[in-house]
């Protein structure tokens, strides 16, 4: 089939190269994808954690407002002369 087997060894070698060249370099963007999904999560879940900080933190804030309204409101009843409201249960 070939007259000249040294053409058919650099058509392998050619052939091996690509092959070689195009599987290391899959190989290599492979791992920096995965670097990056790593690091993707890693930031996903660093920016959950600060807000459900601040979710708590808002959460006892917002409770103590609640409760200084409610002494003000009381406090203003009894000024008024009215009847205490009775105190709903917290949510």
């Amino acid at each position: 089939m070939f007259e000249n087997p040294s053409v058919a060894v650099t058509v392998v070698g050619l052939l091996i190269s690509i092959f070689g060249a195009v599987w290391s370099l899959a190989w290599w963007l492979s791992g920096h994808f995965t670097n990056i999904r790593k690091d993707f999560y890693a930031l996903g879940k660093e920016i959950l954690d600060k807000l459900e900080y601040h979710e708590r933190h808002d959460d006892t804030r917002f409770s103590q407002i609640r409760d200084d309204i409610w002494d003000i409101r009381v406090r203003n009843a009894a000024f008024d002369g009215t009847i205490k409201p009775t105190k709903k249960e917290s949510q």
